[in-house]
């Protein structure tokens, strides 16, 4: 499994980084495992730290399924871009949790719709900050800004994002393997309304999620070393979570397989893209 998901010369650091990346955001640390980082990883990247690939090669010994999640929340970004960008006509995009920059980003899935599509990318993370400012935000149509889903308001409040996004238009937010990582108790069902409430009607918001199960057990809750606990949930807890949101059909729905689909294991990965009412 290692051997597939490895590429490219990993970052290696002897001491941490300088405590916040240009242009602000949370300190950098390479001293416990980033969600984001880990997923880089996952995906074959090479911007990620020693910590990071011993906290993904525990959770794939573990929970072989990690990979095919993180590959399918993937595949339902490339979907979901071209349905919205496409079928729902939205001409902006604000992608939260981003993740490190891949291959294909949002902006070039929806730009093939659309070459003026506006995007904005937004994350808690550092390095995804610095990566994201350097190599995505590099045209008046992309922006990158520092952000946390726990605060809605603020998030959609940040003025670099207003001055690139306009709230009075439909927007198409994506909060794709971000829930997952909140706590009951920060109201993932609360911060989901929030940010309809801060949209315009037919905006839509894009939606995936861990659905609980037996083999999704051993990497759930506190784990050793990675800065953030996963928190899968079962299918009714996640369609409350989408309450505030008028399900486009065939939503919520299990999504599917990474291709090729040579292992058909049903998927513990819950997608939902939904209308904001009005």
């Amino acid at each position: 499994m290692a051997a597939a998901v490895t590429s490219g010369a990993a970052l290696t650091p002897t001491r941490r980084a300088d405590p916040s990346p240009p242009g602000g955001g949370p300190a950098l640390s390479t001293t416990s495992a980033s969600v984001a980082r880990m997923c880089n990883y996952l995906l074959g990247g090479k911007d990620n730290y020693a910590a990071d690939r011993e906290s993904a090669e525990r959770a794939l010994r573990s929970c072989p399924s990690v990979l095919r999640l993180v590959q399918a929340n993937r595949g339902f970004l490339d979907h979901a871009a071209a349905l919205l960008a496409g079928e729902a006509g939205l001409r902006q995009f604000v992608d939260v949790g981003c993740g490190l920059p891949t291959a294909e980003n949002l902006g070039d899935l929806v730009r093939r719709t659309d070459p003026d599509c506006r995007v904005a990318y937004v994350d808690n993370d550092a390095m995804v900050l610095t990566h994201a400012r350097a190599l995505l935000a590099v045209d008046a149509g992309t922006g990158a800004f520092a952000g946390d889903v726990r605060d809605p308001a603020a998030l959609l409040a940040d003025p670099g994002l207003r001055r690139l996004i306009d709230l009075s238009e439909p927007v198409a937010v994506f909060l794709l393997g971000v829930l997952d990582f909140v706590p009951d108790e920060d109201d993932p069902a609360g911060i989901v309304a929030a940010l309809a409430e801060g949209l315009t009607p037919g905006s839509h918001v894009v939606i995936s999620h861990a659905e609980r199960s037996p083999e999704l057990d051993p990497i759930s809750g506190p784990c050793e070393g990675v800065d953030t606990p996963f928190r899968p949930r079962s299918a009714d807890e996640i369609a409350r979570i989408c309450a505030s949101l008028r399900m486009l059909d065939p939503y919520p729905a299990r999504l599917p397989g990474p291709a090729p689909l040579t292992d058909l294991r049903p998927l513990p990965l819950i997608g939902c893209v939904g209308r904001v009412p009005g």
